[in-house]
């Protein structure tokens, strides 16, 4: 059977994303003359646009699942979506993720082969199935696991994201924010997993005396705390000095000297632009989702945010 087309499926939140950007090179590198797309949650759809070599992002909510700060997604239009990917007759379909509804999503467009990993009922609409992932493995080695049934054994996959697709808005940022500048992410998906954010305000304060500015990244929600607290001058806000999309949060993650935040989305998006990173996992899961982009890291793994200083952050900083 001739691979022609394949589609990657991340109905995942952005960190997910990222993650399964790095099976593209070993598809593309397999099958030079297919064209590879991506079925994406609509919110991540601006970094998707940003995995080099795909082509198309068909990008949709799943009604089963909600996105971050949105709610779920509409029935009618994941359907939509479901008749586009079926409209485009893929031959392969690799689920970065494959809970047993995105499996089933899948097969209902009539993909001929489907690729997963094991999760509980799956099995039942793929139509190949591999060991259920090991939660104590780093995420892209289980992952590059979904590529042996097409006999692609690639070498140790990192994940990398295309800044010049964002030449114009970087262009544009770069006018608003003086250079250099850090960004900062002092935000989880489960506040109990978050340093507390005066400790956040003052490195922030300690940055600026050694001649950065910062651009604080996250939703306006979330931004609006810190905008609460007494600021500083050089402190930017990527809501602000935006559109407050997440395209051009990417953008200015891309032309960031140094990135700090949470285990969360925009700690791997800066990774796979490249830019070196702090991650703080309080606890998150440092041996599953450390930072697996070009990059250089770093880690600041404790069991608890409580007790984390600012001095603790700095060490990592410093030792980047």
């Amino acid at each position: 059977m001739s691979v022609d087309r394949i589609l990657l499926v991340s109905l995942d939140n952005l960190g997910d994303l990222v993650f399964a950007s790095a099976l593209v090179p070993a598809l593309r590198a397999k099958y030079q003359q297919a064209r590879v797309d991506v079925w994406c949650k609509a919110y991540t759809a601006d970094v998707a646009r940003l995995i080099p070599d795909v082509e198309e992002v068909i990008s949709s909510d799943p009604f089963w699942d909600a996105a971050p700060g949105r709610g779920k997604g509409a029935r009618g239009a994941f359907l939509r979506a479901m008749r586009e990917v079926r409209a485009r007759q893929y031959d392969v379909a690799v689920l970065a993720a494959a809970p047993w509804r995105t499996a089933a999503a899948v097969a209902a467009t009539r993909i001929p082969r489907r690729i997963g990993l094991r999760r509980r009922k799956n099995r039942f609409f793929l139509t190949e199935t591999l060991p259920a992932e090991n939660p104590c493995r780093p995420v892209l080695s289980e992952m590059a696991r979904l590529l042996e049934p097409l006999g692609i054994r690639p070498s140790p996959l990192r994940y990398r994201l295309d800044a010049r697709r964002l030449h114009e808005r970087r262009e544009r940022l770069a006018r608003a924010v003086p250079r250099p500048y850090a960004a900062f992410h002092p935000f989880a998906s489960k506040e109990n997993r978050c340093v507390a954010l005066p400790v956040w305000l003052e490195l922030a304060r300690r940055m600026v005396r050694r001649g950065r500015s910062v651009i604080w990244i996250g939703a306006a929600n979330e931004l609006n705390r810190i905008r609460s607290s007494p600021s500083e001058p050089s402190w930017y806000f990527v809501d602000r000095i935006g559109d407050g999309s997440l395209a051009d949060a990417a953008a200015a993650l891309a032309d960031a000297t140094l990135f700090v935040g949470h285990d969360s989305g925009p700690l791997h998006v800066a990774g796979a632009l490249g830019i070196p990173a702090v991650g703080v996992f309080a606890p998150g899961e440092p041996l599953r989702t450390f930072p697996q982009g070009v990059g250089p890291s770093r880690m600041l793994s404790r069991p608890s945010p409580e007790g984390v200083s600012v001095e603790d952050i700095q060490r990592e900083i410093d030792a980047l």
